[in-house]
């Protein structure tokens, strides 16, 4: 086990830990903290981003740790809390999936949907500021002042986004693709 030093104070009197000793704690205990996760989560794109946050979060707290002989343990439980957190997202997007279907657009003939899916596409190419205020208002139907009043803009603001995402939207679907 990698015995950790004291840690050295910067200029500023925040202790950290030395570049050595964190790239001997990374060594001795990445492959470790990589089968946990993994026998935690199954094959998972999701891995190496908990195992490198595990460790980023280790950096920052590998100075507090009172117990030099008890960093495997540590690293376990910091990755367990990654891991957890990720489950837990992945479940609320499957459960609101689940929810969100009943509000899905629903047609029998293929090309009505299809002219959903470009509508959402189209609206995914939409930078957030405008795209929000435009989804509240034309498909929530919540008024212009409500509509603003979520979006924490003035009217005015809330206004011109509107018209900027239906300028957006008309280009990029015409007309005829079924824009409103």
């Amino acid at each position: 086990m990698v015995a950790l030093a004291r840690p050295v104070l910067s200029a500023s009197a925040a202790p950290r830990v030395e570049s050595a000793e964190f790239t001997a704690v990374y060594a001795k205990h990445a492959r470790y903290v990589a089968g946990v996760v993994h026998r935690l989560m199954g094959d998972d794109g999701d891995l190496d981003d908990i195992v490198q946050e595990t460790f980023v979060d280790a950096l920052e707290g590998l100075t507090r740790l009172i117990d030099p002989s008890a960093v495997r343990a540590w690293l376990v439980t910091v990755a367990v809390r990654r891991t957890r957190r990720v489950l837990a997202r992945r479940r609320r997007r499957m459960l609101f999936a689940f929810w969100a279907a009943d509000f899905a657009p629903r047609a029998s003939d293929p090309r009505d949907c299809q002219a959903a899916f470009e509508l959402y596409d189209a609206l995914s190419r939409l930078p957030p500021d405008v795209r929000i205020p435009w989804v509240l208002h034309r498909v929530e139907h919540m008024s212009l002042p409500e509509t603003a009043q979520a979006c924490e803009v003035s009217l005015a603001t809330v206004k011109r986004r509107i018209a900027d995402a239906e300028e957006r939207l008309e280009r990029r679907l015409g007309k005829a693709g079924g824009a409103p």
